[in-house]
Formats: C-alpha cells, sequence, structure tokens
C-alpha cells in the first residue's frame, strides 16, 4: 500500500511541477545561445529563466529545456555548476560560435544564466 500511495504522490508532485513550471515549447525565432543571451540574463526567478523557451525555435526551445532540466536536477545556481553538472548540454545550447563573432581560445564562452531555486 505505501509503495503505491508513494508511486501516486511522485506522480502528482510531477504533475504539479509541470503545471506550475511547463517546460517552453518553442514557437519564436530565437537559437538556445539567443535565449540565454537575450532573456535568461534578464531572469531573477526560475520560471522566468523556464519561460525564456518560448521566444525561441521548436529546436532551441528544447535545448533550453535541458539545460533548465539538467541545473535543476543538479541544484544549480550558478555557471561554475552548470559548467561542471551540465556540460553537454550547455554545449549544445552555446551550438558553434556565431559567424564574424570568434572568441579568442582564452576567453570563456557566454555564461549561461544560473537557475534561482
Amino acid at each position: 500500500m505505501r509503495l503505491v500511495l508513494s508511486v501516486l504522490l511522485a506522480g502528482c508532485i510531477a504533475q504539479a511541477r509541470t503545471a506550475i513550471d511547463p517546460p517552453a515549447s518553442g514557437g519564436g525565432t530565437l537559437t538556445c545561445r539567443q535565449i540565454v543571451e537575450q532573456c535568461d540574463t534578464q531572469c531573477s526567478n526560475p520560471m522566468c529563466v523556464r519561460a525564456c523557451g518560448n521566444q525561441g525555435t521548436v529546436d532551441g526551445a528544447a535545448l533550453h529545456n535541458a539545460v533548465v532540466d539538467c541545473a535543476q536536477r543538479n541544484s544549480c545556481v550558478d555557471q561554475e555548476c552548470i559548467e561542471a553538472q551540465c556540460n553537454a548540454e550547455a554545449q549544445a545550447c552555446r551550438g558553434p560560435e556565431p559567424e564574424g563573432e570568434p572568441v579568442p581560445n582564452n576567453e570563456p564562452p557566454p555564461p549561461l544564466a544560473p537557475v534561482v531555486q
């Protein structure tokens, strides 16, 4: 009985979290990198960061959701944690360097906005 109750409670919590803080579905024109640079950096709470994904294309939003989900799973609140715990997701979000804007080898890539919990 406890197992069934635990499973049901976990399912309810997951549904409530999705209802309160749903993943972005895209519909905009921004890449994941642009979402981070143009929207996430202006946010001060996780719901804002999550909502920024709606400014992206479907692919941009999916990549952005992956970074946000990873950051939340790992309780990341700063760039250092995101780079350490979500490096694959962060790299996929950044994508290739924009043409005409080479980044010197000694400069770090632009930061991803931390997810404040």
